[in-house]
């Protein structure tokens, strides 16, 4: 995108001159951002009140790069956000308002974030991963269904790039063989992404 500025003299004299995108970007790197300042900030948020549900089986492997194996991964939400500096970091944070769920063998529950995944559990750059096995195992904490408070995963990611960056917010549920198909479910969940200068 390319604006036209119209400068005046005082003397009645017009000049202009073309801002571009670029310039405005090298304006608030360059001129206007110290280290830690936040550049920009994105969000998606939805505190829809339906029940949303996944089904989970036990598995080996490492999906989207997260730390342990067995997880099956939900998506809940999505952001997109383009650096303006390649020293940047992007501070991301991700809630998920979990609810009730059936007490499982060997269940437990979390989420992550991932930066660039290929959507599918394959490759990815990067990924926020907080927590191992959380609320394991979920038939030790309760005999019955029990409503689970929300949770928050925190992270950044060092992209290195003005390219754009693609941040997912990825409830999940994990379990072992012996617990068979288990069900997970998430209410209002948000993802926040802010870029800060380094």
């Amino acid at each position: 995108m390319a604006l036209t500025k119209v400068i005046g003299d005082g003397v009645g004299t017009l000049a202009s001159a073309t801002i571009t995108s670029a310039t405005i970007s090298n304006q608030l790197t360059d001129a206007n951002m110290s280290a830690g300042s936040v550049i920009q900030f994105q969000s998606s948020v939805n505190q829809n009140a339906s029940n949303q549900q996944f089904t989970g089986s036990s598995n080996s492997n490492y999906l989207y790069g997260g730390n342990r194996p067995s997880r099956t991964y939900s998506l809940s939400r999505t952001v997109t956000i383009t650096p303006l500096s390649t020293s940047s970091i992007l501070y991301c944070v991700g809630v998920v308002g979990w609810t009730s769920m059936a007490a499982s063998t060997t269940m437990g529950h979390g989420q992550i974030i991932t930066r660039n995944d290929d959507n599918s559990g394959g490759a990815l750059s990067d990924t926020i991963d907080n927590s191992d096995y959380p609320w394991y195992q979920h038939s030790y904490i309760t005999s019955s269904n029990l409503y689970y408070p929300p949770e928050t995963v925190v992270g950044i990611f060092s992209p290195s790039s003005t390219s754009q960056q693609t941040i997912k917010l990825r409830p999940y549920l994990y379990v072992e063989a012996s617990a068979g198909t288990v069900t997970a479910g998430y209410q209002g969940t948000s993802l926040f992404v802010m870029e800060i200068a380094g």
